[in-house]
């Protein structure tokens, strides 16, 4: 649990850092801001289950598995949603310096889009058959709640903003809910089945 703290701490770190000095999300605005660290939340994420899968000796020490056999036997359906989650990051991090204000052209933000969304599809169903029913099902409940709180989000958002009560929404706002959210539902679902107990 320590080295796993550790390596998270040093991740922010680092994640931070970059996203100050090589991109332009600071200065575009707080949506931007907040859009490209959700994707680094995701190109994080990606990094530490990727290579922990590759390296499963190292990964049993820092990924909450029983031992490096587990992550033997889940190599196809982890390292696929490890790239799934890297080429969303990356897609979040171009759409948050895209837009007004932003450094990256229009081309290159949709092109970005559309490549990543047609990827992660890919390999979300190509992974599917890996998985067993437990993890099936978990991934349906992660949609489900994912789902739910955006729906509830959005209405309580959107009440408040057409009665002057709060600020407009934003598109790389709703970007970064619907993505935060989809992330905070795959969190809540496993701590639901209590898969995120340390072991």
């Amino acid at each position: 649990m320590l080295i796993s703290a550790l390596l998270g701490a040093i991740a922010g770190f680092f994640g931070v850092t970059l996203l100050f000095r090589w991109t332009d999300a600071p200065t575009v605005g707080g949506s931007s801001m907040i859009l490209s660290g959700v994707g680094i939340a995701y190109l994080a994420m990606a990094l530490f289950v990727g290579i922990g899968t590759l390296m499963p000796k190292a990964g049993s020490k820092v990924l909450n598995v029983e031992d490096s056999d587990e992550l033997v036997e889940n190599r196809q359906s982890l390292l696929g949603s490890s790239l799934a989650n890297g080429v969303l990051g990356v897609m979040m991090i171009v759409l948050a310096n895209s837009g007004t204000g932003g450094t990256v052209p229009v081309s290159i933000a949709v092109g970005t889009v559309i490549v990543a969304l047609a990827v992660a599809g890919f390999l979300i169903v190509k992974t599917w058959k890996y998985q067993d029913e437990l993890m099936r099902q978990v991934s349906l409940e992660a949609g489900s709640i994912a789902g739910a709180m955006v729906i509830a989000t959005l209405l309580v958002w959107g009440a408040f903003s057409m009665n002057g009560m709060g600020p407009a929404i934003e598109a790389k706002s709703m970007i970064a809910l619907v993505m935060g959210m989809t992330l905070l539902g795959a969190f809540v679902a496993t701590g639901a089945r209590g898969m995120l107990t340390p072991r």
